[in-house]
């Protein structure tokens, strides 16, 4: 999924914030009783929906709400729990409306939760929810750096389960934790470590765009504004990613502004 130029985490982060992550629940997608062949065709479609490329809201959004009422039907199914998850991150950080917002997280966190429950040692539960509860605190301030605490060891658990998985995901969104949050003893920032994290990220894809974009980000923190151009200026010339078209162009766009800003490069 196209994770994740998601997490604008200064802002929030620099917020303690009040409300608890565990406590987040939502409202069941309504849904009607269904066959089981009506709900493995509903699973078939809404995959179908998720994939086509570009992505649009639109789309996602029909995604979700099938996706999820597959995991209402079939509570004990972590396939479509994860994948309801990943839908509605993508609506959560995509929308422009804010309630919008910050309920596609709480149905993310939710599901994705559910599938954490289902089969702790799989990555992607674990992943999901991570980049849900991030979402979350991006649109609802909140929840501060509560949410810090409840990202980092679901990250480090998908890490140690599948540290590749969506092009080395985990990896990378530890990486902006470690680049985007105070240091202690208020959070777990560390520019050093967010280089190391994102090192890592790009060795093991080493083309995927936003692994670039990151590790940029990382080597500029770090004094290393030379390197971070050379990134940026791949991720200018680089071809659509396939199965990220929608996530590519503004990846690019990120890309432009960084090199076009005299303070960041």
């Amino acid at each position: 999924m196209h994770s994740k130029a998601w997490l604008v985490l200064a802002g929030w982060c620099c917020a303690v914030g009040c409300s608890s992550i565990q406590r987040v629940q939502v409202k069941p997608v309504e849904s009607a009783v269904l066959t089981g062949d009506e709900i493995q065709s509903m699973h078939t479609k809404a995959r179908a929906l998720s994939v086509e490329q570009p992505r649009t809201l639109v789309r996602m959004n029909q995604a979700a709400q099938m996706l999820e009422q597959v995991a209402r039907s079939l509570p004990e199914d972590y396939d479509a729990c994860w994948e309801a998850a990943e839908a509605w991150t993508f609506i959560a950080e995509n929308e422009t409306n804010g309630p919008v917002r910050i309920n596609a997280a709480k149905h993310g966190i939710t599901l994705a939760r559910q599938a954490r429950e289902l089969q702790p040692d799989r990555a992607e539960g674990h992943y999901w929810y991570a980049i849900a509860v991030g979402l979350l605190a991006d649109a609802d301030r909140t929840f501060g750096l509560k949410a810090v605490g409840e990202m980092e060891p679901s990250l480090r658990r998908a890490i140690e389960l599948d540290e590749r998985y969506d092009y080395g995901g985990p990896v990378r969104v530890l990486g902006i934790l470690f680049l985007r949050t105070p240091p202690p003893p208020v959070s777990i920032g560390s520019s050093r470590k967010g280089l190391r994290w994102m090192q890592r990220a790009m060795e093991l894809f080493p083309e995927y765009p936003e692994n670039l974009l990151y590790l940029a980000e990382a080597l500029h923190n770090n004094g290393k504004d030379g390197e971070a151009c050379v990134l940026l200026r791949r991720i200018m010339t680089a071809p659509p990613w396939p199965d990220r078209q929608f996530e590519d162009a503004s990846w690019k766009v990120a890309a432009q502004k960084l090199l076009q800003c005299p303070k960041a490069m």
